[in-house]
């Protein structure tokens, strides 16, 4: 899933360049990182790429091995809904009997072998029983406010050590007081927006729910085996296509006992903001301090510097964020960041879109 803007890690992520096609925790970009780690699951004509006409060709430079009929192309941004129903149908076409796990192209991950067992464990699960839908939740280590929650039912089945739970619930994002409740919980796992399951059944849940995204999902695989299909009638059809998240729109409507869960201690990010980037690299390199690019600092603690060419000296700060660009410079508090950043780059939008 790599159609994302990645917005919140302005300035570095643009509209021409997004976050998962930038160098953030290795000399790899995040795409290549995942690529690498999906490779360990299944061969590799068995990876498919969804994103958008505007980042396809970023894709085909960075994963050049990605041929062109496993690209998946949205002609606009919508939403997960759409993303994943056109993912489904994409590949029903070509094999009715296909198992799909959607993994984000942008998440930061230490332990890659666990990550390799629990989808491993997920996607042999959904495909004895793919009338069911899995997802991986991963067992908070913070009471994070940043991101939605799953409440784990009746245990469901165990393989390979690992035991496999009923979805009782997803949870939105919660307040701090709710977060902290959850944590204390054993019950309460992120989710990281892993799904898995069968690309027919996934089909026929999208005609149940979502008729109209349904019909239209025909037609675009329609035209696309028929050989007509080109980047002006996808545009057309896509921009029909309703912008909902894939969680209310479908997953959420599912009876309880088509929703599992696999728990999993994933060392996880997803690197949303600078904030969450600066505490991934800070507690994986061990240090206060996280910088990149030509950077001096004295008696400075908690804070994330990331140069481009000018050499950049900190004395004393504590709690910051800067980001230099070529043509742009973010300072910023570490701990509002998140949030405050939306309203910046809802200002740019008004006064300087080029900056985006």
């Amino acid at each position: 899933m790599a159609g994302g803007s990645g917005t919140r890690l302005w300035p570095l992520s643009r509209k021409e360049k997004p976050k998962q096609f930038q160098s953030f925790i290795s000399e790899k970009t995040m795409i290549q990182e995942t690529f690498e780690r999906v490779s360990s699951l299944v061969p590799e004509d068995r990876i498919f790429v969804s994103t958008t006409l505007a980042c396809k060709e970023l894709v085909r430079e960075q994963l050049p091995q990605i041929k062109e009929e496993r690209l998946i192309i949205e002609s606009v941004s919508k939403n997960t809904a759409a993303a994943i129903a056109y993912i489904a149908k994409t590949i029903e076409a070509l094999d009715k009997e296909a198992v799909i796990a959607t993994i984000s192209s942008d998440h930061a991950i230490e332990n890659p072998e666990e990550f390799t067992r629990s989808l491993t464990v997920a996607l042999t699960t959904i495909s004895k029983n793919p009338d069911k839908l899995s997802t991986v939740g991963i067992n908070p280590t913070s009471p994070d406010t940043g991101l939605g929650y799953i409440k784990m039912g009746k245990e469901f089945d165990v393989l390979d050590e690992k035991r496999i739970f009923f979805v009782d619930a997803f949870k939105e994002k919660p307040d701090q007081e709710t977060a902290e409740k959850y944590l204390a919980s054993w019950e309460y796992l992120w989710n990281a927006g892993y799904f898995i399951f069968s690309a027919a059944t996934f089909s026929n849940w999208t005609k149940e729910f979502i008729p109209d995204l349904a019909d239209i999902m025909t037609k675009i695989i329609e035209q696309k085996q028929a050989g007509t299909l080109n980047d002006e009638t996808l545009t057309l059809l896509y921009g029909m296509c309703s912008n909902e998240a894939v969680e209310p729109a479908i997953i959420e409507k599912l009876p309880g006992d088509k929703l599992l869960v696999v728990p999993s201690a994933l060392k996880w990010s997803d690197v949303g903001s600078w904030k969450t980037l600066f505490e991934f690299l800070s507690k994986k390199n061990g240090t206060a301090i996280v910088s990149s690019g030509k950077h001096l600092d004295l008696s400075s603690k908690n804070i994330l510097v990331h140069g481009d060419d000018r050499f950049i000296a900190t004395l004393g700060l504590k709690d910051i964020i800067i980001v230099d660009t070529h043509d742009a410079l973010l300072i910023a508090q570490k701990d509002s960041v998140s949030s405050d950043i939306k309203k910046l780059i809802e200002e740019l939008k008004e006064k300087n879109s080029e900056l985006l």
